[in-house]
């Protein structure tokens, strides 16, 4: 019986295959937008972190809003201070990580580094594929030179060779002994880490002097029964017993709102994306929403056209069990076949997004369609069947059946009901579709103020290269501003080049130290803060080669070397802040060499003298989730460092020069990898990603909205022609002229689309509650883009509702009444 009312169910629905097509078509798109954003949404914000128990695991930092460092990371010191007093955590670590070379001579290899405490791998309770992982001995200096690698690195260097354990691998020119190899599914954190190596750390950095250094990440395991509160009670009281070993110090702490934070890690993983992505899979279920109110108000006209068959079924004794069965199996069919589609499609959907930079947002390297999406995917077609089933049986159910046999079936589905259900499907799809149309409006005006915010520089013919010098083959600042000079010598040698300069902070990339600078002779309030603006390093010609604007005094230049007076250049909002209405250049600053220096200064005390003011650079990206206090440069041959980029800007297209650059380095050091290799363009690009991909996919859920929407007016109205021949037919019979007919249709579109606006209007509440925190320099209430949202509804519904009013004017009295 089972497979006889399968095959009828196949039969009807091949029988009426319009129907069948606009249902199946219309149901797979928007189950795939599910299936695809359900995808995105489990990989990145439901699903545990790659490590067993994940919900203990934790993330620490010290935070000093009153400086502006909202978020500044662990202190070796807080470190061991944590390892002793946290009684709630099982296990805690630090970690950092950074680019380090590896490779036969004249084939360097840039590898991911991350340098963490032999703990790191205790709190992810991971064991080793192959050998093992660090013991706490490796954490001590002289103990240190032990590697751990990822599978993959070591599938692809080593082949896979099982015998590596014990074999040396040379990391900077350093040489290093292999321990262990991690399994293929450990990529905790940081998933393109390809080497682990131990931190260890001397008597000095594990000193007091060193105390409010935050330059790690700290992570903890929670112990079974502890909570988050009983471990953020511990931090409090490990800070109290801290400050006061630092008595001079503490009320500037305290000013600075010095405290402790711990919260899960995997909410702070992705606490950017999170609201994100909820209003985008919230998009897509109205979508669906829509796009099912489409199929049931299908299924409700052909339920109406095959009355005469089911009042017959029923009259001949068919039960309504019977009836309800039949309905269900052509839903189900129906769903199901949509839902298995939508799954195919929903996979080349996220394979297809990853050409929006997916990856880079945090967890993104995750994202697939596993197990999760695929059971949500078909529970959904499952209740879809049942809800799509549903509203054409009920009125089935309802039918009269001798109205049906003896008079036609003007009583029958077609009466005030039915017709009541399928007007307020029209509305509401209308206001669903106004409501997502809004959104997208909102979220692209969002976009568009964002990309007009100045950065601060000039992005176009800048091409960006990074390296990393090891301290094997650099040993000293003198080998460091040897490389550093001639590299720089040799790139603005090359054709095409018409400024070239380094730093250790590329703006836009969040990528920076946040370090205190004290002016000389500026009196602090009462109750004010010190404050830890941006600190980077440069070289002669950054500010040219990226037109960062001069507000006062002079860039920097080649005069400004180890040997000569020490300088520092201010941004804009720094000078304000010290020297607010006066020009700074030639005031004096400086950095306090440990804690208690911020207390003031002495004959050690080395100052800074001003010779430059520029414009302010955005740091964090073009959008910062903190408040700037400032940016200060210093001169790159007087404070050297191991990582540089490069910044050359070229006469053309930036990207010819990177072969050319690549070989300017290699001839100067042949063992180091250049990595990074990227145009400013793609760097502002990539800071964007996490509200470009939002934007578009929204842009793409609007239109669809828009046209199921425009796809249901129409199809009431159409049924609504057809149903109402006769009454048509009489009008034009006793005078009425096709204008008059014209008008009587299109008013009852308008009316649904009226209707249907304003129930939308009342959910824009909801929507700006929602939108709030997502938009940049555009109010949710913005009336440009909502007039625009109902104007564009309003124009494609106009056409909706002309195509069958036109037809109705075209109906012939004489047939209309004949055939009734």
């Amino acid at each position: 019986m089972a497979s006889h009312g399968l095959a009828f169910a196949a039969r009807s629905l091949f029988k009426d295959r319009g129907f069948s097509a606009a249902a199946f078509l219309t149901l797979a798109l928007c189950i795939a937008a599910n299936a695809a954003l359900f995808g995105i949404v489990h990989s990145v914000l439901l699903k545990p972190l790659p490590v067993s128990d994940s919900d203990r695991l934790v993330l620490i930092y010290n935070s000093y809003p009153g400086a502006g460092a909202e978020r500044g990371g662990s202190g070796v010191p807080d470190y061991f201070d944590r390892v002793k007093g946290m009684k709630s955590l099982q296990s805690i670590a630090i970690y950092d990580v950074r680019n380090r070379s590896t490779g036969e001579t004249g084939r360097p290899e840039r590898v991911l580094v991350m340098e963490a405490t032999p703990s790191y791998f205790r709190v992810a309770r991971v064991n080793a594929e192959l050998g093992r992982t660090f013991v706490e001995a490796e954490g001590e200096p002289g103990h240190d030179d032990k590697v751990v690698l990822s599978h993959s690195y070591w599938q692809e260097r080593f082949g896979g060779d099982r015998k590596i354990v014990g074999r040396e691998l040379r990391l900077d020119g350093k040489p290093f002994t292999i321990v262990g190899v991690m399994p293929a599914s450990f990529q905790f954190l940081e998933a393109e880490a390809r080497i682990w190596t131990p931190l260890a750390f001397t008597p000095e950095q594990k000193s007091d002097e060193r105390r409010h250094n935050n330059s790690w990440t700290s992570i903890g395991r929670l112990r079974d029964g502890a909570t988050l509160g009983q471990a953020q009670a511990q931090l409090n009281m490990l800070n109290a017993a801290a400050l006061d070993l630092l008595p001079a110090l503490k009320p500037l702490l305290l000013n600075a709102g010095f405290h402790t934070v711990v919260v899960p890690l995997k909410d702070d993983l992705v606490r950017n994306i999170k609201g994100r992505l909820y209003l985008l899979w919230a998009g897509t279920l109205l979508v669906l929403l829509i796009g099912c109110v489409n199929v049931i108000n299908l299924a409700l006209v052909r339920t109406h056209s095959r009355s005469r068959e089911l009042a017959t079924r029923l009259a001949l004794g068919a039960g309504r069990a019977d009836v309800a069965r039949q309905f269900f199996s052509e839903s189900f069919m129906l769903t199901g076949a949509a839902g298995l589609a939508g799954l195919l499609a929903g996979w080349g959907l996220i394979r297809g997004l990853t050409s929006l930079d997916l990856a880079q947002i945090p967890r993104g390297a995750e994202i697939g369609l596993g197990l999760m999406p695929v059971l949500f995917t078909l529970g959904l077609s499952i209740v879809l069947g049942l809800v799509i089933g549903a509203f054409p049986l009920a009125s089935a159910l309802t039918l009269d059946i001798n109205a049906v046999l003896h008079e036609s079936g003007r009583t029958g589905t077609g009466g005030r009901g039915p017709r009541l259900l399928r007007r307020t499907l029209v509305v509401t799809q209308v206001a669903v579709a106004f409501l997502l149309l809004v959104g997208t409006g909102l979220l692209l005006a969002s976009f568009r103020q964002i990309l007009a915010i100045d950065p601060g520089f000039d992005a176009q013919h800048v091409l960006i290269a990074s390296v990393r010098l090891p301290a094997s083959r650099y040993a000293g600042d003198k080998e460091l501003r040897g490389f550093t000079d001639e590299a720089l010598r040799r790139l603005r040698g090359m054709a095409g080049v018409t400024a070239a300069g380094a730093t250790d902070s590329v703006p836009l990339s969040g990528d920076h130290n946040d370090s205190v600078i004290l002016a000389e002779g500026y009196q602090m309030k009462p109750g004010e803060s010190v404050i830890s603006p941006t600190r980077v390093t440069v070289g002669p010609g950054y500010f040219e080669s990226m037109k960062i604007p001069l507000v006062h005094g002079r860039y920097l230049e080649d005069r400004d070397s180890a040997d000569a007076p020490r300088v520092v250049i201010v941004d804009t909002r720094l000078a304000k802040r010290f020297w607010p209405g006066q020009n700074p250049v030639g005031r004096r600053m400086y950095q306090p060499g440990s804690a208690k220096d911020v207390l003031g200064t002495n004959d050690q005390t080395h100052f800074l003298t001003v010779i430059g003011v520029v414009g302010e650079v955005k740091t964090d990206g073009l959008v910062a989730d903190r408040t700037p206090v400032g940016a200060y440069y210093l001169a790159m041959a007087q404070d050297t460092s191991r990582y540089m980029a490069f910044t050359v800007r070229s006469a053309g297209d930036p990207r010819v020069l990177s072969a050319p650059l690549r070989a300017a380095i290699a001839s100067l050091d042949p063992e180091l990898p250049v990595f990074d290799v990227k145009t400013m363009e793609q760097m502002t690009d990539e800071s964007l990603v996490t509200r470009r991909w939002p934007m578009l996919l929204s842009m793409g859920f609007g239109v669809v909205a828009l046209l199921l929407s425009a796809l249901g007016i129409y199809g009431v109205l159409a049924y609504l022609v057809t149903q109402r021949t006769k009454e048509i037919g009489i009008r034009m019979a006793i005078g009425g002229t096709p204008r008059t007919i014209f008008d009587l249709v299109l008013k009852e579109g308008l009316v649904l689309l009226g209707v249907g606006l304003a129930v939308g209007g009342v959910g824009l509440l909801w929507l700006s509650r929602a939108l709030s925190s997502q938009l940049y320099g555009v109010r949710p209430s913005d009336p440009t883009v909502i007039a625009l949202a109902g104007l564009a509804l309003g124009a494609i519904a106009l056409v909706a509702c002309a195509i069958p009013a036109g037809r109705a004017t075209r109906i012939n009295p004489v047939v209309a009444l004949n055939n009734e």
